[in-house]
């Protein structure tokens, strides 16, 4: 690489080059990324250049270290350019990466809908929903879109979207306001028709376009 990567802290705008093979980040000092909360572990994280990118790995710390909201175990998580990455719940940092090669959304399909393997979000017609869906909202699509093309019934319905509640906690005005919810995020980006059938009696369709 001929170019080291950057973490910028969100608060003050300084901004770090990462010119150590690993880069330590913690409370101490003479850390390479200083961070002097009292919350911040001493050896808290690191960040490590290899030939393929950069990675970020918690140390075992208290208080842990996030990347785009997720919490990270200490197996190498690979970093990408604008990646936000939070330590200890005090200290907000955004990778930047100078070699990185600008892209655009991954869409598996520019008509119907999908749903990214990676990050799980919903594509209608090429566009995301965003927000996104609420947890209900989601296992439903994905359930729909597992069984695309075919009714999936109100007890399959159930069992997947309600696995947390005793089937009989579940009514059917519960399912029917859930779907008329989903179905209120789908619409307006569709352009090709209505996605989410629902048959009376039998179930639910996500139709593939």
């Amino acid at each position: 690489m001929t170019a080291a990567a950057r973490l910028k802290r969100v608060a003050d705008g300084e901004e770090i080059t990462l010119e150590a093979t690993v880069s330590r980040i913690g409370r101490e000092p003479d850390r390479e990324v200083p961070i002097t909360a009292n919350a911040v572990s001493r050896n808290h994280a690191e960040v490590r250049r290899t030939g393929h990118g950069y990675l970020i790995a918690d140390l075992d710390s208290r208080n842990g270290t996030f990347v785009n909201g997720e919490r990270l175990g200490t197996d190498p998580h690979p970093l990408r350019d604008g990646d936000e990455i939070v330590i200890a719940g005090v200290e907000t940092l955004r990778f930047i990466d100078p070699l990185a090669t600008p892209m655009a959304p991954a869409i598996g399909r520019l008509t119907g809908v999908w749903i990214d393997p990676d990050t799980l979000a919903v594509w209608v017609d090429a566009q995301p929903i965003e927000p996104p869906l609420s947890e209900r909202q989601q296992t439903l699509i994905e359930l729909l879109a597992d069984n695309e093309n075919n009714v999936v019934d109100r007890q399959t319905i159930i069992e997947t979207v309600w696995a947390d509640v005793a089937a009989e906690g579940v009514s059917a005005e519960a399912i029917d306001a859930l779907v008329k919810r989903l179905k209120a995020r789908v619409r307006p980006l569709q352009l090709h028709g209505d996605y989410i059938e629902v048959h009376r009696g039998r179930g639910i369709r996500l139709v593939s376009e």
